[in-house]
């Protein structure tokens, strides 16, 4: 008698497993619908689940497959909440953007970054509890290249709050970002630590923690979670690593992105910074796998927090799906040649502005 039954297991949103007269084995599978029928393609991996490597082999002749038969979307094998219909909008966004920019003429291709970084520091940092409005930071960081100039000189410059500090310091981030991103640079301990180096210069009383993993206990005031101690932090970061480097092209890199950010939080590695980081890494994954760069809203700010309290709980869920809601949001309004944006505010609009939405 022949017993057949397929399961999805938990981990592995497109890995079915199948008993056959007593023996186990794996399958990659797709099921969609055929003449308004639901139907399944699937491809046989063998009695046990393959190493990483081989798997991405088998998965990308599989989606090429499916691809042949006007099947796509199709998401990596470890891909638990990015469904095919989101997996399109994704992509549909991802398109609309690099249409969008392609569009625009070098100039205004060129404010259109400088606003969505302004976006992004003033955000960022406000999640964080700054006070400097976008307008204000804008002023900071135009006035960044007199101050360094100044500094060369040796000239102190006075007056500068924690808050400007922290503005120019994550602009000096995004700098060196852009940079590691255009030589295709992966993540690694070294570019966490030059990144964390300097988003923490001139920060009074945190220049001993800039760079280096936290040699102290942290906690987040009004959180119940505890955060690692302090010694486990660098085989921590190490383990993330090494499944980052497990689960690439295997997770959907927008799922990657979100569940990367939470796992990081999570462990909470730095003194100080750490949701910032977690966002300017979260935002280099997708950049990486050729994705728009997504700034988390200031207005979404108690929505984002109560998506990091579920990561702190292993539930990747619901992080994944406001990244991904995000994404898609951010680039929905987005036209060809930026007439009905960029062009009716003379180049003033930013990248917000083009963003906004309800919560």
């Amino acid at each position: 008698m022949l017993i057949y039954f397929v399961f999805l297991i938990t981990i592995m949103s497109r890995i079915a497993r199948r008993k056959v007269k007593g023996n186990i084995y794996y399958y990659l599978e797709e099921s969609f619908l055929r003449n308004g029928k639901l139907a399944t393609e699937s491809a046989y991996l063998g009695r046990i689940i393959p190493d990483p490597v081989s798997l991405l082999k088998i998965f990308h002749a599989f989606e090429a497959m499916l691809e042949r038969k006007g099947i796509r979307g199709i998401t990596p094998p470890f891909t638990e909440f990015i469904t095919r219909n989101r997996a399109l909008n994704i992509s549909k966004a991802a398109d609309r953007k690099e249409a969008f920019l392609a569009s625009l003429s070098p100039e205004k291709r060129a404010e259109f970054a400088k606003r969505e970084r302004l976006t992004f520091i003033t955000d960022s940092n406000a999640i964080e509890g700054s006070t400097l409005d976008y307008w204000l930071t804008e002023r900071v960081i135009a006035d960044q290249g007199r101050i360094e100039r100044l500094e060369k000189q040796k000239v102190v410059v006075t007056g500068m709050g924690r808050e400007e500090q922290e503005a120019l310091n994550l602009n000096k981030c995004l700098d060196l970002y852009e940079k590691l991103l255009a030589q295709k640079k992966d993540l690694s301990e070294d570019l966490l630590l030059r990144l964390h180096f300097i988003l923490l210069s001139k920060i009074e009383g945190y220049e001993k923690y800039r760079g280096i993993w936290r040699p102290v206990n942290v906690m987040i005031r009004g959180s119940s979670h505890a955060f690692p101690h302090h010694a486990d932090v660098p085989v921590l970061i190490r383990r993330l690593l090494d499944w980052y480097a497990a689960s690439k092209g295997l997770i959907h890199p927008v799922e990657l992105a979100a569940k990367f950010h939470t796992k990081f939080t999570t462990i909470h590695p730095f003194a100080d910074g750490n949701g910032r980081m977690a966002r300017l890494l979260m935002n280099y994954v997708l950049q990486l796998n050729g994705f728009p760069f997504t700034n988390i809203p200031l207005k979404r700010r108690s929505a984002y927090m109560r998506t990091q309290a579920a990561g702190n709980e292993d539930n990747h869920k619901p992080f994944t799906l406001f990244l991904a809601e995000e994404l898609i949001k951010q680039n929905k309004k987005l036209r060809k040649g930026g007439k009905s944006m960029l062009g009716s505010l003379k180049g003033r609009v930013s990248a917000k502005d083009m963003a906004e939405d309800e919560d």
